[in-house]
């Protein structure tokens, strides 16, 4: 018997494989320097939803897609992309009452790196489910902060990632 939850998790594997393979191109990579070996954070501004009812969270059940750039934060400038594709799985009139089951792509010029986790109250903690170019066989986890501006926030996002081999 095919459940709802085998469904979404059978549609975040097959998201998770054309995510895989269609973040393989570049873009260019200059990372907030480490506070420990194997530490990555990344920054992101212009963070907003490109599918679903703009400014309204999604109800249990619907999909959203969000996109934002990669920054170096020191020049300004552009370092990657994000994208990430979410299901609903709890509602609520604010960001920090809804949860969504998410998976990451972070396209950086040296390879990309793909995770998957749950988000909410703002901020979720995430997998490390692999990566291409110079994270390929990465694994970790990371924890990210979201302020989405078609719910409210400022556009910026940040990952603290703990990368492992």
């Amino acid at each position: 018997m095919t459940t709802r939850r085998n469904a979404v998790a059978r549609a975040l594997m097959a998201l998770a494989g054309v995510a895989g393979l269609g973040a393989a191109g570049g873009g260019g990579a200059k990372l907030v320097p480490p506070s420990e070996p194997g530490a990555l954070v990344l920054r992101g501004r212009n963070w907003r939803t490109v599918e679903g009812r703009l400014g309204e969270l999604p109800t249990e059940g619907e999909r959203i897609s969000v996109r934002g750039e990669l920054i170096d934060e020191t020049a300004g400038k552009p370092i990657g992309e994000f994208y990430a594709a979410g299901f609903a799985i709890g509602g609520g009139s604010h960001p920090a009452h809804g949860e969504r089951l998410e998976l990451h792509t972070f396209k950086l010029q040296d390879g990309t790196i793909i995770g998957s986790g749950t988000a909410g109250q703002l901020e979720g903690v995430f997998a490390i489910l692999g990566g291409t170019g110079r994270y390929a066989g990465a694994r970790g986890t990371y924890v990210a902060r979201q302020h989405h501006q078609d719910f409210g926030g400022d556009g910026s996002a940040e990952f603290e990632l703990k990368l492992t081999r």
